[in-house]
């Protein structure tokens, strides 16, 4: 009987799936039919896009092989007279062709509505080009394309650029202006609901209509941009296909509904028992596979846990034959906490679990793989030659470093690798993760590679480094450290106008160390506020020595941490302390880093240090982050120019034009300046040479002892 009941019903459900099938089978390839349709037509256009801004390409190939050339040298009437042969003969519309020698606008043509960019720098003047284009055209050494964007005259459109050289020397730009208008003019004669999009789908021109329908793009890669064409394939396209198989469908489905209802009403009773008993099962069986899943593995990532690492790697060893040996790779994402402070902890998760997946199939021969917390895996490998381990951590570094486009953002990752063997270094799996684990960090300060395998040596010296975080309080409470101070001078009258207090701890065993050795030490211990009060009371003791003996008072600049500005009632503590030397704020000169001066909650405090007159500086200017959008809301007086820059005189001409460039911005907004790191003479002709007379670098003096500047003084 229950075969009798279940075979018509077999037979009638099979007939509305193979009918159900076949209809959406001919409603697809029709659909599909019109998109291939609509996706030619729109590549069409795009050719024909891409061929019109080539059209205006040509026309800077051809100013810049002219300036090749003749040189910027030229006869200004030679070279207007080409300008106004160009744009008369170019067989497209252009809205003006520009040639720039150093970045500044000296030839233009016409000059009839663009006037107001005559003689502006591109280099310097922000509504001459979008945000970082022009040295990307300079870096580039080609074609690049700036825009769509408003225009300094006004209008809508886009600059094609061509940075000439001379040499290996940067010469100058040309460019030709183009309007939005008269490249969309074109695509919109052919069809008005084409429009195109930027990668992130921002309209650039076009008419993007709001109707319903599916969306059919094709993307266009000219040059430095990368854009959509895109279009929508109209619903009732798809609708005309669907309604001439609705009504078959319908007819069908009423046929057997009748059949369907009697049938489902003659076994309700068994289908609800059966439904009742299963959903229970089910129900059991999930939560015990989500008991064991959440005990056992990553929820972000579904790959194991610190836990289950811990106990399936301790019984690998305890299972594991005399000869047999284990690799534990131990890593982490570098630097992963700038993506939870700038993008969110959101995007961080969305990192973490890419990275997992990507890791997990990518076929290494591990024979575990966990997360064992935050942005830190780690993976074992059995019987792993030592010579293979290179090989090993090349291919996961290769795999992180793999561009990741989350968001809309694309992110470029780096890991450190640290390495401990099995039965090499241990046998026991708390010392062989606490060994990695200490490797990996040793990896983050090597330059060569970004692995470490462990060695005894590297555990002397964490011990050594806990030894001194151990004994750096003592080392406060016995006034072990010492001030040496570097001379700034003004380079055009030889004259020291101040001086740089900087940290040295004289150990009764050791002698001298530099803050290199304990600084991060002082950091991890908690003690950078104590020895910075230290510095700040020392500096103030032997400025005020200094005057008894004569000695003109000479600013002198401090480094200050991050962590000292969470120091409580630190303004009033710092007066009480100059109070007590008899000393103006004047003499005091604070240098804190970008980073610590891009974090606003300090703002309160640094405008009160210069409302007290202690000048601020910034000690690394323009090293991490976009310096010269946020300089106008530094509550700072003074830049001091990193030496990264200053190494790249006479060999880099980009830090060379950042050199200026910060000069430049620094006299607008009436900022002092000083340039560290001074070595050589040819550095200081071009920083004198260049409006930046005051200079702190070996150049004239190393760091000194206290009697040693007295005797300078003195000589």
């Amino acid at each position: 009987m229950a075969f009798i009941n279940k075979k018509p019903l077999t037979i009638i459900l099979g007939f509305l799936v193979v009918l159900q099938l076949s209809l959406f089978y001919y409603y697809s390839i029709s659909v599909e039919r019109e998109y291939r349709a609509e996706k030619a037509d729109l590549s069409s256009q795009a050719v024909t896009l891409t061929s019109n801004l080539e059209e205006k390409v040509s026309i800077v190939k051809g100013i810049s092989s002219f300036i090749q050339t003749v040189g910027f040298d030229a006869e200004p009437a030679l070279i207007n007279q080409y300008l106004l042969t160009a744009y008369n003969n170019s067989s497209t519309t252009v809205m003006n062709i520009v040639i720039a020698p150093d970045g500044v606008i000296r030839y233009l043509y016409p000059l009839s509505g663009n006037t107001s960019i005559l003689n502006k720098n591109l280099l310097l003047d922000p509504a001459l080009s979008s945000s970082g284009m022009i040295q990307e055209t300079i870096r580039s050494r080609s074609i690049t394309i700036d825009g769509p964007r408003i225009l300094a005259q006004g209008q809508y459109g886009m600059v094609i650029r061509q940075a000439v050289y001379n040499g290996n020397t940067f010469a100058g730009i040309v460019s030709a202006t183009v309007t939005v208008e008269d490249i969309a003019e074109q695509m919109q004669s052919l069809d008005s609901s084409v429009y195109v999009t930027d990668v992130d789908h921002s309209l650039l021109f076009g008419n993007k209509a709001k109707a319903a329908g599916q969306l059919v793009d094709t993307p266009i890669d000219i040059y430095n941009q990368h854009w959509l064409m895109g279009t929508l394939l109209p619903a009732q396209t798809k609708w005309e296909v669907f309604r001439s198989v609705l009504w078959i469908d319908i007819a069908c489905l009423l046929v057997v509904a009748f059949i369907l209802y009697f049938y489902w009403h003659q076994n309700r009773f068994n289908h609800e028992l059966e439904r009742v008993v299963n959903l229970r099962t089910r129900d059991l069986s999930v939560s015990q596979k989500l008991y064991e899943k959440l005990a056992h593995y990553d929820s972000l990532t579904d790959i194991p846990n610190r836990r289950y690492f811990m106990d399936e790697f301790e019984r690998l060893l305890q299972c594991s034959e005399p000869t047999q040996t284990y690799t534990l790779f131990f890593f982490d994402l570098n630097r992963f906490k700038e993506i939870n402070d700038t993008l969110g902890h959101s995007i961080g998760d969305q990192v973490i679990k890419t990275l997992a997946g990507r890791l997990k199939g990518a076929g290494l021969p591990f024979q575990l793989f966990a997360r064992t917390g935050g942005d830190e895996f780690v993976m074992v490998f059995s019987d792993l030659p030592q010579e293979e381990i290179p090989d090993i951590a090349g291919q996961i570094s290769a795999l992180i470093s793999q561009t990741l486009l989350i968001a809309g953002a694309h992110l470029s990752l780096s890991t450190s690798i640290g390495i401990s063997l099995y039965p090499e270094h241990s046998t026991s799996t708390d010392d062989l993760l606490k060994f990695a684990d200490m490797s990996m960090y040793q990896a983050k300060s090597l330059e060569n590679r970004n692995y470490f395998i462990f060695d005894w040596e590297l555990r002397e010296k964490l011990e050594q480094k806990t030894m001194i975080a151990k004994y750096l309080l003592s080392a406060l409470e016995r006034e072990e450290f010492v001030l040496h101070y570097q001379p700034q001078i003004n380079a055009v009258t030889g004259k020291m106008v101040g001086l740089e207090a900087l940290i040295r701890w004289n150990h009764p065993e050791k002698g001298l160390i530099g803050p290199g050795t304990f600084i991060a030490a002082v950091e991890e211990a908690g003690l950078m506020i104590q020895l910075t009060d230290w510095v700040i009371r020392e500096v103030c003791r032997q400025l005020c020595e200094w005057r008894k003996l004569g000695m003109p008072l000479l600013r002198t600049s401090i480094n200050i941490s991050n962590s000292w500005f969470y120091n409580r009632n630190l303004i009033e503590n710092l007066l009480s302390v100059l109070e007590h030397y008899g000393l103006d704020t004047e003499v005091l000169e604070f240098e804190i880093t970008e980073s610590t001066a891009l974090l606003e909650e300090h703002y309160p405090l640094l405008q009160q240090m210069r409302d007290h007159g202690i000048i601020v500086s910034i000690d690394d200017f323009g090293t991490k982050y976009s310096s010269l959008n946020y300089l106008k809301h530094f509550p700072v007086n003074k830049i001091k120019i990193d030496r990264t820059f200053i190494t790249g005189i006479g060999i880099s001409s980009i830090d060379e034009t950042i050199i200026k460039s910060i000069v430049y911005v620094a006299s607008q907004l009436g900022y002092d300046l000083i340039a560290e790191g001074v070595e050589t003479a040819e550095q200081l002709e071009f920083l004198v040479n260049h409006d930046c007379p005051h200079i702190q670098g070996f150049y004239f003096s190393p760091p000194l002892p206290a009697e040693e500047i007295l005797n300078r003084m003195a000589s």
